[in-house]
């Protein structure tokens, strides 16, 4: 109790802008819970607390689950090595602080609705609402990136299912409030999108984009006070240390996080629009209803081409990776998925010459025409899942996709009663090879061949209860 109490505690202090001015004396270093429930309307630090702690969130994760996938390798020691080869131990300090930073957050949101709601009577619905989105944003990522969590302190490890069914309610709950909101819709369609409801989540995907139908929302990082963002940092930041280097048919959208100036940090964004016409896609592929998949997966393209598109230098990043020529770092180089599959151009970029174009919201290789030629569901579908891919990607998803889960924490398993030694094992489905970046490079002939087309093993895989949920 006392560990969770400061850290909420820290939370307020360090985010509550309209509770603290850090330019005053203190008067007092000793901040008690107490003090900060006496000032005058402390559910809006609450609130500024709760971004905060959401965006230590993406923090702690995304940057792991991105190496954990088939999106980017990891060609330094800076950031976790093991997850490259899907070594994915309990005793991971990473996995714990993934895990911990879930509970403050769901924690922290509880404490808002127990604690900080009975003492602000100006606490607002809208205010309210937003507590439960993010206790339900907690669950919902328990639910996407652990085979099991605890939904309490101590308390018996949920399965995905149940902490999922947990995020559900906490979304109605804030839907009840804030019946208007495009946030809690497609948050309740991306739940549901999980639990394999497709009735629910189309339903839920299409009052979404009727809502707001090119909406936003973001985790947003603070340079010159010190929440800076990890995913930026390994991305762009560090340069030609060469942290992270993407799966080449992705280069094109690399990175998608960078200094938009020296104090100004890149959000990351956790909730799209274009997440709902992906789900309504994969409903009506399930359907066999190929028609209709296409006309979403147009739709969603139509929106992917009104986003942000940034020009900046990264004349710094040369590929090179541990070896100079190791990786395809021009635009000439002519890219295939896997051996069966056709090459093709456009998927690399010349960042030596200069300025680079990088789509920093959305970004997908696909084109109308291509769309319209699917000949098949199971075509269509490979594609879409590229489309999720290349759409998300730096967002941390692509390991959920790819039907991986980590495991309880060290830590879990020796503080809760409740945690047994198979919860402590990573569940990594038979079909997922250890080697998901490998590929082979001709630097002469401008050839990049990447070793496995991963969409295509999903779809090969789409019985699994692992994956493609909606089949």
């Amino acid at each position: 109790m006392k560990r969770k109490i400061l850290s909420i505690l820290s939370l307020v202090f360090l985010c509550g802008c309209e509770l603290f001015d850090p330019t005053q004396d203190a008067v007092n270093p000793n901040l008690t819970l107490d003090a900060v429930l006496g000032t005058p309307s402390p559910m809006r630090g609450w609130i500024n607390g709760l971004e905060r702690q959401n965006a230590i969130v993406y923090n702690n994760h995304v940057n792991l689950m991105e190496i954990g996938s088939d999106n980017y390798v990891n060609t330094r020691t800076f950031y976790n090595q093991q997850f490259d080869r899907l070594n994915i131990l309990f005793q991971d300090a990473n996995v714990n602080g993934v895990q911990f930073s879930i509970a403050d957050l769901r924690q922290s949101a509880v404490t808002g609705l127990t604690v900080v709601q009975a003492a602000d009577p100006s606490t607002t619905p809208e205010q309210v609402a937003e507590l439960h989105f993010f206790k339900g944003w907690a669950e919902l990522l328990a639910g996407e990136l652990f085979a099991v969590l605890p939904n309490t302190p101590g308390g018996v490890p949920f399965t995905a299912e149940q902490n999922l069914q947990a995020a559900v309610q906490d979304f109605i709950e804030a839907e009840t409030r804030v019946p208007t909101s495009a946030s809690y819709k497609l948050a309740l369609a991306r739940a549901y999108y999980h639990l394999g409801d497709k009735v629910t989540a189309g339903t839920k995907a299409t009052e979404a984009l009727a809502l707001d139908n090119d909406f936003l929302r973001a985790a947003q990082y603070d340079q010159p006070n010190g929440l800076t963002s990890t995913i930026q940092d390994a991305l762009f930041d560090r340069g030609n240390f060469d942290d992270l280097q993407p799966l080449p048919r992705l280069d094109f959208l690399d990175p998608k996080h960078y200094a938009r100036s020296a104090t100004v940090e890149s959000p990351t964004y956790f909730q799209k629009a274009e997440e709902a016409h992906l789900i309504l896609a994969e409903i009506a592929l399930s359907n066999n209803n190929l028609a209709q998949a296409q006309t979403h997966m147009k739709n969603c393209l139509a929106l992917v081409q009104t986003r942000a598109i940034d020009s900046f230098s990264d004349a710094v990043e040369n590929r090179i990776q541990a070896t100079p020529g190791s990786r395809p770092d021009r635009n000439t180089v002519r890219v295939r998925a896997s051996v069966s599959d056709p090459f093709r151009t456009g998927l690399v970029l010349t960042r030596s010459a200069g300025n680079v174009s990088i789509p920093v919201v959305s970004g997908t290789s696909l084109t109308v025409a291509q769309i319209d030629a699917f000949a098949t569901t199971d075509e269509a579908l490979e594609n879409l899942y590229l489309m999720r891919q290349e759409i998300f990607i730096a967002e941390g998803r692509r390991f959920t996709d790819l039907g991986l889960r980590l495991p309880l924490s060290e830590n879990e398993l020796l503080t809760n009663s409740n945690v047994t030694q198979p919860m402590t094992i990573a569940r990594i489905p038979g079909f997922v090879p250890t080697d998901m970046d490998a590929m082979e490079y001709d630097r002469t002939a401008g050839e990049c061949t990447i070793k496995t087309n991963m969409n295509r093993v999903l779809v090969a895989n789409k019985v699994s209860p692992d994956v493609l949920p909606f089949h």
